[in-house]
């Protein structure tokens, strides 16, 4: 039986950043106990706050940063999974469409406190049975325990309204478009100083600000959507490096390779073998 990846619950003070490199091939549910987050999910940026429950598909590009920097302090449950995870279970869960939650454009659910009571019970038992022994009646109540909070989150998005796109700011929404931009023409010739002059700012302010709302800077965003790609295309064509690391925006190919291997540990050549697998 494949064991779930489950974080324990941590309470973080300070500033906090997550890895420049943040997407995986792992679902990812994200739920805030308390305090505040700015989470910026794929290509827009959310303010998240106690009792908001965020879902991550595989593969997303996220991050969270301070908003409220004299109180940083908050606390979450963080659950990390893989579909193997339920081989067993697979076809139905399938034909359940739990994993459906993860598509359904709705990445941040506002929950009510019936809802969230309910929650955040589920999830202390969850990790409560998560830190007892590995025998497998632990393993096999930790997949019950998880397919119903599974099943509770596919009923409760069904039943909200479409999800509120409204950003925190224009900030925000100014950021999220310049993203948005950088994730669609990533294969170009794209600078800092090119982008600020094309929406009106002054280098220096955008770079502040995108750092601010992404939590990523100008340059480890654009080389996360770049390699992002570059790791579909390893694992999904038959192009060479060369024609691969071209088409996602690198015209010197050792470059690329040294970027490839920075944000995943392997080099191209070497991600194609595993993944290929």
């Amino acid at each position: 039986m494949q064991d779930l990846t489950i974080t324990h619950v941590k309470r973080e003070k300070g500033s906090f950043n997550m890895e420049e490199k943040h997407y995986h091939e792992q679902y990812e549910i994200y739920y805030l106990l308390t305090g505040e987050r700015n989470y910026f999910i794929d290509k827009r940026s959310y303010h998240v706050k106690k009792g908001d429950l965020i879902l991550i598909d595989k593969n997303i590009l996220h991050k969270t940063t301070t908003i409220n920097k004299k109180n940083p302090a908050h606390e979450r449950i963080l659950l990390q999974f893989e579909e193997n995870s339920f081989n067993n279970l697979k076809s139905e869960m399938k034909t359940a469409q739990l994993f459906s939650i993860f598509k359904a454009n709705k990445s941040v659910l506002n929950l009510n406190p019936e809802q969230q009571l309910w929650l955040e019970e589920k999830l202390f038992l969850l990790l409560n049975e998560k830190y007892q022994n590995n025998k497998a009646e632990h393993k096999l109540s930790l997949l019950i325990k998880f397919i119903e909070i599974l099943i509770f989150i596919k009923r409760i998005a069904g039943s909200l309204v479409k999800e509120n796109i409204i950003h925190p700011d224009q900030k925000h929404e100014n950021i999220s478009q310049i993203a948005t931009y950088i994730s669609q023409n990533f294969t170009e010739k794209l600078s800092l100083t090119r982008l600020a002059k094309q929406f009106n700012y002054s280098p220096a302010y955008l770079s502040r600000a995108f750092k601010e709302v992404t939590g990523f800077n100008f340059v480890e965003y654009k080389n996360n959507v770049r390699i992002k790609e570059a790791g579909k295309l390893l694992q999904q064509t038959q192009l060479s490096i060369t024609e691969i690391a071209s088409q996602v925006g690198y015209n010197n190919i050792t470059h690329f390779g040294r970027i490839f291997k920075s944000y995943t540990k392997l080099s191209p050549l070497e991600y194609r073998k595993l993944k290929q697998i």
